[in-house]
């Protein structure tokens, strides 16, 4: 039984160091940025949705509809759930999730255009985020949807 204690914790232990470093490096990279005035796409891993992206693919979630939408409302929600606003500059909210327990750094781009918002949310590092980041998207939307009531 103590063997299997020791073990246990080296394990832990050793599972432990590696996501901080996982993390520490995540926070050294840079958010992403628009390419050719429009959200970049998703890499082919499972940690990144956007509205830009082929509509039916694993990537694809759908744009912000809600009408009347400035980018005050954009910074209001980003913050209300839990976010950063790294920067918001002409028509484009960037911000900025961490992860409670270990530190991974998410990013979301919100893109303003006159019918809808594009959005786009994905993981620094690491392969699945199961499904975190679909999940906040579709609670932006939501404290969106709530208008005035932030």
């Amino acid at each position: 039984m103590t063997k299997l204690l020791i073990f246990l914790l080296l394990l832990t232990a050793i599972i432990v160091v590696f996501f901080m470093g996982s993390a520490k490096s995540s926070a050294k990279m840079q958010p992403p940025v628009l390419v050719s005035g429009g959200l970049p796409p998703c890499g082919d891993k499972p940690n990144c949705v956007c509205s830009t992206a082929e509509t039916g693919s694993d990537h694809y979630i759908s744009p912000i509809t809600i009408s009347d939408l400035s980018l005050q409302h954009l910074q209001q929600a980003v913050e209300a759930s839990g976010g950063v606003v790294v920067k918001t500059e002409n028509n484009l909210v960037t911000a900025r999730y961490t992860s409670t327990l270990f530190g991974f750094i998410d990013d979301v781009l919100l893109l303003k255009l006159a019918d809808r918002v594009d959005v786009r949310s994905s993981s620094r590092v690491g392969y699945s985020d199961m499904n975190a980041n679909r999940k906040r998207v579709e609670y932006l939307r939501h404290l969106l949807g709530m208008g005035g009531n932030l």
